[in-house]
């Protein structure tokens, strides 16, 4: 037996000989491929020599052009490739070749899960299918047949059939990343080397374990440069920001989403591509200038008998809070330490509209809600003054419990396949009498209506329903507010949990207050926010191939859905106003329409070194958008019976009604050499019927290069890849927000009714901005520039792309001065300078058998300046030419030469006449590490993720300051206060042992250059009242700001995959497994922001469900 060895395996070769001998020729292959060859020497030293002339080929094409004709045959296995004589057939041999029967299998990944939608086909023929949602696939083969296995993201296998009747496959990463697939604009598949701009990919499977309310939520750290906010509120739709920019498209199966994104179903979705940038989305159009999340579901089973089922629960308690706001419980309603309640309506002393800055609880006999009424003088009897609320929100909220259940079913034919699924999912929120429930019908096909015509199919319903979900605004509707801003310990929250007062109940609440403040648990039963929402997107297209080269295509694709929300408002409620006391009810209906049709025609070929591919596009887009509004006026006539006809006044509907269309022609080329130079070009006209008619009509072109060092020049042999890339686009878009589709009239000005004024004649608002009938689109200008290497056969692979982007000039109303008759003008204003760095770093550092190691981080940043406004103003606000646009800014206070605060004449902070920047509210980055672990048949993942740097004010502490139930306002000053409360002589204590200003004052521009400065002063000696102070001191913008930095422990997954050989004697279950998941489970962050969850707010913070962790078990399961 001969050997012929190398050491670094290649994908690709090429060879130039003539009249060479088969180990000559296998000599030559090993040195530039890394194969070893075993042969014996007597099987090739008679055959023919071969002439070879290939380049750039893969190793089977070479060594089927080398051994054809010769009785030799092949088999790779690992890094060798075993040469065997082939002996001729007889005749019964053949016969048993040609006759089919049946095979089937597993296909799985390299954790042992089984991959859905992986292709199996026959070589050389059109025969084969996907795999069920359990990996499973089962057709008729001949006993020669050779299958393939191949999806998107891994490599490529072939098997040969031989007497198997049972094939089980293990696909591989592709860890070299040459000819890995992703799917990009439109729903087209390419080669990831082809592509000149950043795309990254998450497998839908990776998302269904450790879950969130919400699947978008759970991309979280998943892409660099992808931020999701997911909210701690029940029914909170996450932020989407790619590379800084909101308003992400939502692509499915080729149907661009316009809803929110809790219509989508995890279990159905194969893949997540997120394409990044205007670059990535620029056949998109202007739905696609801030980048596109483009999602593939789910399709049919395998080709065969039968059909397969795939089953997935995940149950998930949510307890143990990462951040809640605390409020201190050592002093209790009301104000300067005084408080006795007599009705709640201000009789007594202070005990209506009241902070939290009254009696210590000391246990002394104070007039309170619940005090005992005297039976001769019918006066309230005091009782002792106690702290028996400390625990109230904890005593308040409750464990929180998520749910999902999914059944899909999947079969397949030569004619075509389909599959249907149902997923049920159900929320318990913390806030009592709240939850959220919705269910998903997901059904998609295709026939194969012979070798040239295809017809595919796909249809989603889901239905969104909650009879309650807390309001979490700043108002008596709001837990928080209720709680823990304005209200005190002086009450226990269970006691309050009878809400109607004896004898009135339906009219009259029983509460501490009743004034402003609402008893909570009046708020979760009655105060009903209630949302029904049915969705439906879904599209048909047909796929005719003319001939190899040219293929038509017509879609057309439906992304509707119709909502009704409504808000009871009992009586007797402090609810602002026109609800205050009297009760309403308020009902708003909207639907929404958007239809896309398509055609398109596409041609590819190859000519010599040259590839060519192109495609041409015409659509319609057509959007209608309705709503209705309705609610009560002057109260309810009937208590409790909630119609908009049980209203004292008339009520007065309103409606709203828009239309518009864009019709566009746009198409792409792509152009390659020798398949590692890749152009892609594309190009694309629009006319939007929101624009004037003189600019209505607009291009807007982009241009990607990609270039496969490692194919084109010979690299050191610690290189597996090396690819640079570089991409460039300038995407328009009209006078529309596609988060805004009603504002749709912004050429002429608008008249709009608003009540009755004078006698009873209608009230006309008019709009006050001068039109520009010669606006121009506003325009993004994005460039990127990439790097893509692997290193040690793929072990270590480096993603790095930097992005910079000229955002607008818009179209905006620029203020003006009211002597002009306008309040603004529309002119084509403000165009910033957007730039950010991405790098994605993963790894493999331990690969054996039954043991492996996976590490994968994402890092981004991304900052925005304001490069012009309209070619004469120089700033905004605060904001020069050239700033970046995120700077922090507050009213500083004034201080002396050592940076020591300055007082005024009353001892409180003097504060400067100009806002000072103190830093930027953006992140200075975001980081995200995936650690993946995998023995045998159990896995174990866990991911680490947070944003770093940037300034945020704490909202919830600004507010607790003021109404004095901030932890930190009990303390020794506060102490001091109460002890002398009856001193007349105690003024307070002196807060600052630096300056006063005694006369004069300083006067400055707003940039804080001195124009004169008057002041005098002389050391502080000014007492304050601890309660004065606090409210004004630690309300500043100096003492709020803190660091957005925050980590959490994102997701910890701790799987089993039930081992095959246990499920083949149960006859029934094809796969199985079962795993612990966590989520959110641990959240670091500083001092100041432990009461807020920073996860939220990329912007301003504001109140928020406290936040909790996940617990749970997900069990997945096959037939």
């Amino acid at each position: 037996m001969s050997q012929v060895s190398a050491r670094v395996l290649a994908q690709h070769v090429s060879i130039n000989v003539k009249n060479k001998t088969l180990k000559e020729i296998f000599s030559q292959v090993s040195k530039n491929s890394g194969y070893h060859f075993l042969y014996l020497e007597e099987d090739i030293r008679h055959k023919k020599p071969v002439s070879l002339d290939l380049k750039n080929v893969s190793v089977d094409k070479l060594l089927e052009k080398t051994l054809s004709g010769q009785s030799l045959a092949y088999i790779i296995r690992g890094n060798r490739i075993i040469i065997e004589k082939v002996e001729p057939l007889n005749v019964k041999e053949k016969e048993i070749l040609i006759q089919k029967r049946e095979i089937s299998g597993v296909v799985t990944n390299e954790k042992g899960e089984p991959i859905s939608g992986a292709s199996v086909t026959v070589k050389g023929e059109q025969t084969g299918g996907v795999t069920d949602g359990a990996g499973f696939y089962k057709f008729q083969v001949t006993a020669d047949a050779i299958l393939v296995f191949s999806f998107v993201g891994y490599q490529a296998k072939e098997l040969t059939v031989g007497n198997s009747t049972v094939l089980n496959v293990t696909l591989d990463p592709q860890v070299n990343a040459i000819d890995e697939i992703v799917v990009t604009a439109l729903g087209i598949k390419k080669e990831k080397k082809a592509l000149g701009y950043a795309v990254q990919e998450v497998k839908g499977a990776d998302l269904v374990k450790a879950r969130e309310p919400n699947g978008i939520a759970a991309l979280t750290g998943k892409v660099a440069g992808l931020t999701i906010t997911p909210s701690s509120n029940l029914f909170g739709d996450p932020g989407i920001y790619l590379r800084g920019r909101s308003g992400v498209l939502i692509v499915i199966d080729g149907v661009p989403v316009s809803s929110d994104s809790w219509n989508l179903s995890p279990d159905d979705i194969a893949s997540y591509s997120v394409l990044k940038g205007a670059s990535a989305a620029a056949l998109y159009g202007q739905r696609g200038i801030n980048g596109a999340l483009v999602i593939t579901t789910k399709k049919g089973g395998s080709t065969g008998k039968g059909f397969s089922v795939e089953f997935n629960s995940s149950n998930q308690l949510q307890t143990g809070f990462n951040a809640i706001p605390k409020a201190q419980t050592t002093y209790g309603p009301g104000d300067n330490f005084e408080y006795a309640f007599k009705d709640g309506r201000g009789g007594g002393i202070n005990d209506n509209d009241y902070n939290i800055w009254g009696p210590k609880f000391e246990g002394q006999l104070i007039t309170q809600y619940n005090s005992p009424v005297d039976e001769k003088t019918g006066e309230l009897i005091p009782i002792p003054w106690l702290a028996s609320g400390k625990d109230n929100l904890t005593n308040f909220l409750r464990n929180g419990f998520l749910t999902t259940n999914n059944l899909a079913i999947a079969t397949s034919s030569e004619l075509g396949e389909i599959r249907m699924s149902i997923s049920q999912n159900y929320q318990r929120g913390q806030v009592p009498n709240t939850r959220l429930g919705s269910t998903n019908f997901n059904m998609s096909g295709g026939l194969n209506a012979g070798k040239k015509l295809r017809f595919d199919a796909n249809i989603n319903y889901n239905k969104q329903y909650t009879p309650n979900y807390p309001d979490l605004g700043y108002g008596p509707m709001n837990f928080i507010y209720l709680m823990q801003v304005w209200g005190g310990a002086d009450y226990d929250v269970n006691d309050l949990k009878n809400y109607w007062q004896p004898g009135k109940e339906g009219i009259q609440q029983y509460n501490r207050e009743y004034t402003i403040y609402n008893n909570p648990w009046f708020v979760v039963n009655e105060n009903l926010r209630s949302y029904h929402k049915e969705d439906i997107y879904g599209h048909a297209q047909m796929n005719y191939k003319i001939n190899d080269a040219l293929t038509f295509n017509m879609r057309t694709s439906v992304s509707s859905w119709n909502r009704l929300r409504t808000v009871r408002y009992p009586i007797s409620g402090d609810f602002y106003e026109p609800y205050r006391r009297v009760g309403g009810y308020s009902e708003t209906f909207d639907k929404f329409w958007e239809n896309n049709t398509e055609a398109s025609l596409s041609y590819q070929n190859k000519f010599g070194d040259f590839g060519f591919k192109g495609s041409a596009f015409a659509n319609l887009r057509t959007v209608g958008v309705n709503s209705l509004t309705g609610s009560t006026r002057g109260g309810l006539i009937v208590p409790g019976v909630y119609d908009l006809s049980n209203s004292v006044e008339q009520y007065l509907p309103q409606n709203d009604r828009s239309m518009r269309q864009v019709g566009s022609v746009y198409g792409f080329t792509d152009f390659d050499y020798k398949n590692f130079i890749f152009l892609n070009l594309t190009g694309r006209f629009d006319r939007s019927s929101t624009m004037p008619k003189a600019k209505n009509t607009y291009f807007y072109p982009s241009a990607s290069l990609s270039a496969v060092i490692s194919e084109m020049v010979e690299l050191p042999k610690v290189f597996s890849l090396l690819k640079l890339r570089g991409a460039y686009a300038n995407v328009a878009s009209d006078l529309v927000s596609e988060s805004d589709p009603y504002n749709i009239y912004k050429l002429f000005p608008t008249y709009s009714a608003y009540g009755t004024r004078w006698d009873n004649m209608v009230g006309v608002g008019y709009g006050g901005v001068l039109y520009n009938n010669q606006i121009l689109p506003s325009r993004v200008k994005t460039a990127e520039f990439g790097l893509e290497t692997r290193l040690f056969k793929g072990r270590l692979g480096l993603d790095v792309a930097y992005f910079r982007n000229i955002e607008g000039p818009s179209i905006v109303d620029v203020a003006v001065s009211n002597s002009s008759g306008v309040t603004g003008i529309q002119k084509n204003a403000y165009t910033y300078l957007r730039k950010g760095f991405e790098i994605t770093l993963e790894g493999t550092p331990i690969q054996t058998t039954d043991f492996s190691w996976n590490v994968v981080a994402n890092w981004s940043t991304n900052h925005r300046w304001l490069r012009e406004i309209d070619g004469v103003l120089q700033r905004n606000g605060m904001t020069k030419l050239g700033d970046r646009v995120d700077g922090y800014f507050i009213t500083d206070f004034q201080r002396d030469k050592d940076g020591q605060m300055i007082v005024g004449t009353d001892g409180l902070p003097a504060y400067n006449p100009f806002s000072s920047k103190i830093g930027y509210s953006d992140n200075n980055f975001v980081l995200s590490l995936n650690n993946s672990f995998k023995y045998k048949d159990f896995g174990l993942s866990f991911q680490f993720d947070g944003r770093f740097g940037g300034l945020i004010s704490n909202y919830v502490d600004s507010y607790q300051w003021n109404s004095g139930t901030a932890v930190e306002s009990a303390n020794n000053y506060r102490d001091l206060d109460w002890k002398n409360r009856d001193n007349d002589a105690w003024k307070g204590s002196i807060m600052s042992e630096g300056l006063k200003v005694v006369s004069g004052q300083l006067n400055t521009d707003q940039d804080g250059n001195v124009i004169s400065d008057t002041r005098q002063f002389a050391p502080n000696d000014v007492p304050v009242l601890w309660q004065t102070w606090a409210r004004n001191y630690y309300r500043s913008g100096d003492m709020l700001a803190r660091s957005r930095t925050f980590v959490k422990l994102r997701e910890v997954v701790l799987s089993y995959n039930v081992p095959k050989t246990l499920l083949d004697g149960s006859k029934f279950f094809k796969t199985a497994s079962v795993s612990l998941v966590g989520r959110n489970l641990l959240y670091f962050t500083g001092k100041g922001t432990k009461n807020m969850d920073l996860d939220q707010f990329i912007g301003d913070a504001s109140f928020q469900t406290p936040s909790v962790k996940s617990f749970g078990l997900n069990i997945n399961a096959s037939f």
